[in-house]
């Protein structure tokens, strides 16, 4: 709940009446306390007792949902609650003008609507980027259901966050088909059915009906993942031709379709609804290829997650690898050396996700082996075998050489 200070100054402080859509956004938290509700470490070997050889596998499996936060996951959870409320400071239920722009054609009277707010996430394929965002959003509920509202005569269930994927094809109708699933599953509707019931529509006519839809329900923050499916990247063997011939720069990626990016921008134009794109440096890249476009997506600002650059990379040395060695079932515990931090860095590239799926595999291996302890040569069979079809783009991002990270699309960093 937001303090009675806060409820009763606007976004310039003068003075106004409470605004309902508000009591879902919470006070500001400091970054410590934002760390501790974003943090999630599984249960340790010690406190899950005496484990049997066979339940080792499923117990380790847990590390994937382990979440260490970063300062740019903390900064991006401070991002979100001012874009949430912000998004909400000229959308009150309580006056007429608010319901006007609802009802009235898109985009009319901007001059009192929300200011355009967009953000932007990125990261290499497995930095974290959509669990520092699932877990900055559970800061919030994303449903709130008001006794009443006002302008409302019966209440109408408040819908402060919606995260989808955008989906492989890149094309509007299922992207729509997205939005409805998720907004069905949020708020318990039947949106999907309703869109689709008629085949004629075209894929933007069910854009915006949806768009009229999630207005009456007061969408906080559309969260929207694998923004650079939006994109279609030349095929790898047309990148792979380029670089031998030392073309100046990686390829350029085109639009899937052109109905979907317009709808996209319809969402910051002119609904002013809060949006976070979440995008692998390919797609952020080919976002930015336009300045008026990147600067309606950065009103809120840039976050990247980050991985480590080096083994001596602070979060990786002091927060993610002795953590991980935590995370041992059997008698004899491996030493958190610098040697095996070393190693670890060199095979998973820093990675997160690698790192973790490092670690998974080199334990199955010991129960593979029958042995009582992991080894070095654990880890080193696992990048050998399990993960084998990973270890030339790792080698690709530690060499940090264009023309070998140009042959994996998600690790391009510009276009």
């Amino acid at each position: 709940m937001r303090s009675r200070k806060m409820d009763d100054m606007d976004a310039t402080g003068r003075g106004r009446t409470e605004n309902i859509l508000m009591r879902g956004c919470s006070a500001p938290l400091d970054p410590l306390e934002i760390a501790k509700r974003l943090l999630y470490l599984p249960p340790t070997p010690e406190a899950s007792g005496a484990v049997d050889r066979e339940l080792v596998e499923d117990l380790v499996a847990d590390i994937f949902r382990m979440h260490i936060p970063t300062p740019a996951s903390i900064e991006l959870a401070q991002t979100i609650r001012f874009m949430l409320v912000q998004g909400y400071v000229h959308r009150d239920p309580a006056k007429p003008a608010t319901w006007r722009r609802i009802y009235s054609s898109i985009g009319e009277h901007a001059a009192c609507s929300s200011i355009q707010l967009g953000a932007v996430v990125t990261g290499v394929s497995g930095a974290g980027k959509s669990t520092a965002i699932e877990r900055a959003l559970q800061l919030f509920p994303q449903v709130v259901r008001h006794t009443s509202m006002p302008g409302l005569a019966a209440p109408n269930p408040q819908l402060l966050w919606l995260k989808v994927d955008i989906p492989s094809s890149g094309k509007i109708r299922d992207l729509v088909g997205s939005l409805a699933r998720a907004t069905d599953e949020a708020l318990g509707t039947s949106c999907e059915r309703e869109l689709f019931s008629d085949r004629r529509q075209s894929g933007t006519e069910l854009a915006h009906r949806w768009l009229k839809k999630v207005s009456c329900n007061f969408l906080g923050v559309l969260v929207l993942d694998e923004v650079q499916n939006l994109f279609k990247i030349q095929t790898k063997a047309v990148r792979t031709a380029k670089s031998s011939r030392s073309t100046s720069g990686p390829p350029a990626l085109r639009i899937v379709d052109d109905e979907a990016l317009k709808f996209l921008l319809t969402l910051s134009n002119s609904a002013k609804i809060p949006t976070l794109y979440c995008a692998t440096p390919d797609g952020t890249a080919a976002l930015s290829t336009r300045m008026s476009t990147a600067q309606r997506m950065l009103t809120a600002g840039f976050h990247t997650i980050p991985h480590a650059l080096s083994a001596d990379d602070d979060f990786f040395r002091k927060r993610l690898f002795p953590v991980l060695c935590r995370y041992q079932w059997f008698p004899r515990r491996l030493v958190p050396s610098d040697e095996l931090r070393r190693l670890v860095f060199d095979l998973s590239g820093g990675v997160p996700r690698l790192t973790m799926m490092l670690w998974f595999h080199a334990t199955r291996r010991v129960l593979q082996r029958r042995g009582d302890g992991l080894s070095l040569d654990d880890f080193v069979h696992a990048s050998e075998h399990a993960l084998a079809p990973l270890r030339p783009a790792v080698q690709a991002l530690m060499s940090d050489d264009p023309r070998l990270m140009q042959q994996y699309e998600d690790l391009m960093a510009s276009i």
